[in-house]
């Protein structure tokens, strides 16, 4: 009886927490989709908050993004909003583990770090190959997410320009 009502109450969170990420994403969709800026700075705003949101800060980055956000005006706070939530907990857990597996066959060539201690020699491994394999694989991702923004925005504002379009001229 009692596993019952739990399943019962945990399909009910999830299923609260997913409808609230598929608004927050139409939200913020919407608002990147409706804004004044120029599609060239909307993009890079987006791969911006890519870039912050794929960096090996695992919960800060959204606090990062935020602090960027305040200090340069001219970053499309909707649009790097956006990236910080497609980029969550979900999406990141893949990209850090094929970072450490690019970092480890990148760090193949390098010397190792020479320490007495042999668990600061494995932690400091561990962290140059994650590290190495993180910025070999954020920064591709990062400028591809700029250009596939463009091209998104660039569809989008086309296909809104020609939906109004239609509208007007069965209007009058």
């Amino acid at each position: 009886m009692a596993i019952k009502k739990l399943k019962k109450w945990a399909g009910r969170k999830l299923r609260f927490y997913k409808d609230k990420f598929i608004f927050k994403l139409k939200r913020y969709t919407i608002a990147v989709l409706t804004s004044d800026k120029s599609d060239v700075s909307i993009a890079l705003s987006y791969s911006f908050g890519t870039l912050i949101a794929l960096l090996p800060t695992p919960g800060f980055s959204t606090a990062i993004g935020i602090g960027f956000i305040a200090v340069f005006k001219q970053l499309n706070k909707m649009a790097v909003m956006l990236s910080m939530l497609v980029w969550n907990a979900f999406t990141i857990i893949p990209i850090y583990w094929l970072s450490y597996k690019i970092g480890s066959q990148i760090s193949n060539n390098l010397p190792d770090v020479e320490v007495q201690n042999e668990t600061l020699r494995q932690i400091l491994l561990f962290f140059k190959q994650f590290a190495l394999g993180n910025l070999a694989l954020t920064i591709p991702i990062s400028v591809g997410s700029y250009f596939l923004a463009l091209v998104l925005l660039r569809l989008a504002r086309r296909k809104r320009i020609r939906s109004t379009g239609i509208r007007n001229q069965a209007i009058v």
